[in-house]
């Protein structure tokens, strides 16, 4: 039995509408009392009626290609099968394959390809594993350079690239200066099984700059996986940077310091010294530079430090916390983001210089404490003498004021000593005089 994917290899999207628009001309006009019925993969039945089918763009905001969908009165938002060359296709068979040759990361260039890739973005992902706290990707256009993963004859995930020299959404005359990854997703049911991973050699292998991109801003799933990478190809330390825009000069981060600051690694083990290009991306830098590289990862204990037999954790386009890898997404939480994000000059220096930058920044600060503080204590010796200074002129004032009170008590006291004797004189005096006028009268 073939699917979709294999059926419409030589297919028009013209042709697959005119056969929608007949069958919906059809349906308009049939029986309502024997309407058909499409039994899903979990044994729900979908009534098949005017009310429930509907046109959808292939492509997000265009309407130019368009397919018919049927839509399950439980949510009547989400597609649960596509109408393709006269047949319902519910959307788990819509995955699938009989074509051996598709295994692997497979380029998307026919029409069922990018039926395929519609599910996975805005059926699979985007209707039934996108949390909550997560933002969807944009719609995949026509032309965009998208690649799926097929396993055992199933889609198992994606990702998409903007190549260097196309153009930015976001600016209509700028374009990207490297190629950039904007998107990656693994479906649930697959993870834990070293697809992201595998999607990422996959993208490092199919371009051959010296610099590639993944879209800012990436989770910590998204970084593991790049750490994992960078384990296994540890001479491609300078390969991999976080982008922003178009990936200017300033507007790009080495993943590889980020990782080596972000300390993801809990053991040490030996990394495997091979790279894309038998080696390594960056042969150019010699042999030399190469080991030093190793052996500073080796060293560090946190970059590439990741044993090789632990179970690959798993990638989504919006990943929660306990999720291994990642997708990336235009979001502050999502691994790449999938829209063009306004221009910004982002300084992104490796973390070697802004270590540097930080330490000479303790230094002055350091330098600058203590100047503070010697300024301070010298301040506030001067403030004490002040203070015992203006106390002392204080006592001295107090004391000189109680001085003349005292001397004036005194001189008080000494005339008042001298009225008393001038009294206790004149006293006497009288007193002599009475007893001689008494003598006298004898």
């Amino acid at each position: 039995m073939k699917f979709p994917v294999d059926l419409l290899a030589d297919v028009s999207q013209a042709e697959l509408e005119r056969l929608a628009h007949n069958y919906t001309n059809n349906l308009l006009y049939s029986n309502p009392d024997s309407s058909e019925h499409l039994t899903l993969t979990d044994s729900t039945q979908v009534t098949i009626d005017i009310s429930s089918v509907g046109f959808v763009p292939l492509y997000g905001s265009s309407d130019k290609q368009k397919i018919l969908a049927l839509f399950s009165p439980s949510d009547p938002f989400t597609a649960v099968a596509l109408y393709l060359l006269d047949q319902w296709w519910a959307v788990n068979d819509i995955l699938k394959t009989t074509d051996p040759a598709r295994d692997g990361a497979v380029e998307v260039e026919t029409l069922g390809e990018r039926i395929v890739l519609y599910i996975l973005n805005r059926v699979i992902y985007r209707a039934k594993e996108m949390s909550s706290e997560e933002l969807p990707f944009l719609c995949h256009g026509e032309k965009d350079n998208a690649k799926i993963l097929w396993k055992n004859g199933e889609a198992v995930g994606f990702y998409s690239v903007k190549p260097s020299g196309s153009l930015c959404k976001s600016f209509s005359t700028r374009s990207y200066q490297l190629p950039v990854m904007d998107s990656i997703f693994v479906r649930k049911c697959q993870r834990g099984k070293g697809f992201g991973l595998q999607m990422l050699e996959d993208f490092v292998l199919s371009f051959k700059e010296n610099c590639l991109g993944l879209r800012y801003p990436l989770t910590k799933s998204m970084y593991k996986v790049c750490e994992r990478y960078l384990c296994q190809y540890p001479g491609d330390t300078d390969l991999l940077w976080e982008v922003e825009s178009i990936g200017g000069p300033n507007q790009r981060t080495n993943i590889a310091n980020k990782i080596q600051a972000m300390d993801l690694s809990e053991a040490e083990v030996p990394v495997a010294s091979r790279g894309r290009s038998s080696g390594s991306k960056q042969r150019k830098m010699g042999e030399k530079i190469a080991e030093d590289k190793s052996e500073k990862v080796i060293r560090s204990g946190s970059v590439f430090s990741v044993d090789p037999d632990e179970k690959e954790e798993d990638v989504d386009a919006a990943p929660e916390e306990d999720e291994e890898e990642a997708t990336m997404l235009d979001k502050p939480a999502i691994a790449l983001a999938s829209q063009d994000l306004e221009e910004a000059d982002v300084t992104s220096a490796p973390s070697t210089e802004e270590q540097q930058v930080e330490d000479d920044a303790t230094q002055d600060l350091t330098s600058h404490d203590s100047q503070i503080t010697v300024e301070n204590v010298a301040s506030e010796i001067e403030e004490a003498e002040e203070k015992c200074h203006k106390k002392d002129t204080a006592m001295l004032v107090i004391s000189e004021e109680v001085l003349e009170v005292y001397k004036e008590a005194e001189t008080v006291g000494e005339v008042t000593d001298e009225k008393s004797e001038e009294s206790f004189t004149q006293h006497e005096t009288k007193i002599s005089a009475a007893q001689q006028a008494r003598g006298g009268d004898k």
